[in-house]
């Protein structure tokens, strides 16, 4: 899966990750890699696309959870 992380500074990186990797994990590789996060936007496969809201697919940006 296809994975762009906007980090805060401004500067934006795609990742390829496994289908596998927890959310959770993937995001704190990013913030160790680029620093905070901004955003991550997924490139989803158009047959996974139907399971999401409108609102998701005209975004396309979804947001994860802050780690606590």
């Amino acid at each position: 899966m296809k994975i762009l992380v906007n980090f805060k500074s401004g500067f934006k990186q795609t990742f390829i990750v496994p289908k596998c990797m927890l959310a959770v994990e993937f995001r704190d590789m990013a913030k160790e890699i680029g620093g905070n996060i901004e955003s991550i936007e997924f490139s989803l496969p158009r047959r996974r696309q139907s399971n999401l809201s409108k609102s998701e697919l005209q975004d396309g940006i979804l947001q994860l959870p802050d780690k606590r």
